[in-house]
C-alpha cells in the first residue's frame, strides 16, 4: 500500500534526523516510490527548512537532536511494529496493579488493549489515553495534571512533575524516542526528559517501549542510563548490535515478532511469538 504524502515526507525527516544526509535512490527504494515523487516531496521540505537538496539526495538542515514529530505523524510511523510491541507488552500488566502509562503514541496502543482488564489502576500524563479510557468499566484512571504540549499531547511542568514526586507504581510503561547503548536513553525535549526520570523513579518495575528506529539514536535531552530500565520490548527489526550491549547490562528484552501478525482491528488479537533475555533486575 503506498504511503500518504504527509506520512512519506515524515519518513525523510526521520532519516535525515538519523543520518544527515539521504539519496534519492534510497528513497525510492525504501518508501517504494517513483523519481518524481521523491523530487516532489524534497522540494516540498526544502520549502518547509528542513532539507538542502543536492545532486542525487539531500542534507538535513536542522539538528537530529531536537526533531520532534507531531504526535499524529508518531501515531502512523511503524504503526504496526507499535502494535505488536503494546501485545508483548500487555502480558506483563497484570490485574489489580497500580500502573503509570506515560504519554507516548506506543504507550497508547498498550493502552488500548487494557480497556477490558479488572481492577486496574492507571496513572497517566497523556490526556488521549484518559480519553480511550472512558470506555472502561473497570478501570481507575488517574491524571497528573501539568501544562500541555500541544504538539505531542503531552502534560509536562511544575503540576505534573509534584504529581509524580507522591505517588509509587508497580509499574511503570514509558515510550522511548532514542536509545543508544553507550549513551543511554534521550529525547528531544528537556521538559519530557524531566517527566520520564520522574516515572522511572517511581516505579518498582520500569518497562521501556521502542520500535527499531529509535536505536542509535541521541536527542537534545538525556534520561538516564539504559540501566535505568529493567525491561526493554522492542521490535524483531531491531538491529542486534543494539541490543547485545543491553542483555551485557542487565536489561530484560522482550521482541516482538512481526512475521504474520495478525490484523489489529480493535487491540485485542493475542500476540503469536516472542524471544525474551536477561532477567529483570527487581
Amino acid at each position: 500500500m503506498s504511503l500518504l504524502a504527509e506520512e512519506r515526507r515524515f519518513r525523510i525527516r526521520e532519516i535525515l534526523s538519523r543520518e544527515r544526509t539521504v539519496t534519492a535512490s534510497d528513497l525510492i527504494r525504501d518508501l517504494g516510490v517513483t523519481a518524481a515523487t521523491v523530487r516532489r516531496d524534497l522540494a516540498v521540505l526544502e520549502k518547509e527548512g528542513v532539507l538542502l537538496r543536492s545532486h542525487g539526495g539531500a542534507v538535513s538542515r536542522t539538528s537530529s537532536t531536537n526533531f520532534q514529530p507531531s504526535y499524529e505523524a508518531l501515531g502512523r510511523s511503524n504503526r504496526a511494529e507499535k502494535q505488536a510491541i503494546a501485545r508483548e507488552a500487555e502480558r506483563l500488566i497484570l490485574d489489580g496493579e497500580t500502573v503509570f502509562l506515560e504519554g507516548s503514541t506506543t504507550v497508547y496502543e498498550l493502552a488500548r488493549r487494557l480497556l477490558h482488564r479488572n481492577r486496574l489502576t492507571i496513572i497517566t500524563n497523556s490526556p488521549p489515553i484518559v480519553d480511550e479510557f472512558q470506555r472502561s468499566q473497570h478501570v481507575s484512571v488517574i491524571s497528573t495534571g501539568g501544562e500541555l504540549q500541544k504538539d505531542v499531547f503531552y502534560l509536562s511542568g511544575v503540576w505534573a512533575q509534584r504529581a509524580l514526586s507522591e505517588i509509587r507504581v508497580d509499574k511503570a510503561v514509558l515510550g522511548v524516542s532514542a536509545i543508544d547503548p553507550q549513551y543511554g536513553i534521550s529525547t528531544a525535549s528537556q521538559a519530557e526528559a524531566q517527566i520520564k526520570k520522574m516515572i522511572l523513579k517511581s516505579a518498582r518495575v520500569s518497562i521501556a517501549l521502542a520500535d527499531h528506529s529509535k536505536f542509535g539514536n541521541q536527542g537534545f535531552a538525556y534520561v538516564g542510563p539504559i540501566t535505568d530500565v529493567d525491561i526493554l520490548v522492542t521490535d524483531s527489526a531491531t538491529d542486534p548490535k543494539y541490543l547485545r550491549p543491553l542483555r551485557e547490562a542487565g536489561v530484560e528484552l522482550i521482541l516482538a515478532d512481526l512475521r504474520d501478525q495478525p490484523h489489529d482491528t480493535n487491540g485485542h488479537e493475542p500476540g503469536r511469538t516472542r524471544a525474551r533475555s536477561g532477567p529483570a533486575k527487581h
